[in-house]
């Protein structure tokens, strides 16, 4: 792929369309990113790639219902002892560590083994001593119960 005309056509197609319909289509920073793994030497793809992979690790759920919210993540064969959770307002933290299960040559894998951590934008607030969470099966099920479920007047005075 030739770069100058890639960059000459992205300058010329944001003359033409304004507005916030770039930033659905390139989220800057995971553009910049996306650009240095492919088309930096230094860097080979199968290492971008664990890099993207570990950074949306554990894949993750989000369910709101009337009275809850449901946050599931899967790790399949890790343990909870190695799992660590916490919460500060709308952000939910998760890190935990995993190590290869069998000795020997991998030829072939797939499923993410190691440190991780991710923090999970909550649709609402809450706090730790609200929360429940469940391991079962290499399934993380962290639930709370929703506090604002309707909008409330304000008074001006």
């Amino acid at each position: 792929m030739d770069m100058n005309k890639f960059s000459q056509w992205m300058d010329l197609a944001k003359k033409y369309q304004t507005g916030d319909f770039w930033d659905g289509i390139f989220d800057q920073s995971s553009f910049d990113e996306w650009m240095k793994t492919q088309f930096d030497p230094n860097q080979s793809s199968d290492t971008a790639r664990k890099s993207e992979k570990r950074k949306n690790f554990p894949p993750t759920d989000i369910i709101v219902t009337d009275g809850e919210i449901l946050v599931l993540f899967d790790l399949a064969g890790y343990v909870k002892e190695h799992i660590h959770l916490s919460v500060s307002g709308t952000k939910l933290l998760i890190k935990g560590n995993n190590h290869q299960l069998m000795a020997g040559e991998v030829i072939q894998q797939e499923r993410y083994h190691g440190p991780f951590e991710r923090v999970i934008q909550l649709p609402e607030p809450t706090f730790p001593d609200q929360i429940r969470a469940k391991f079962t099966n290499g399934l993380l099920y962290v639930s709370y119960q929703r506090q604002f479920l309707k909008e409330e007047q304000v008074n001006i005075e």
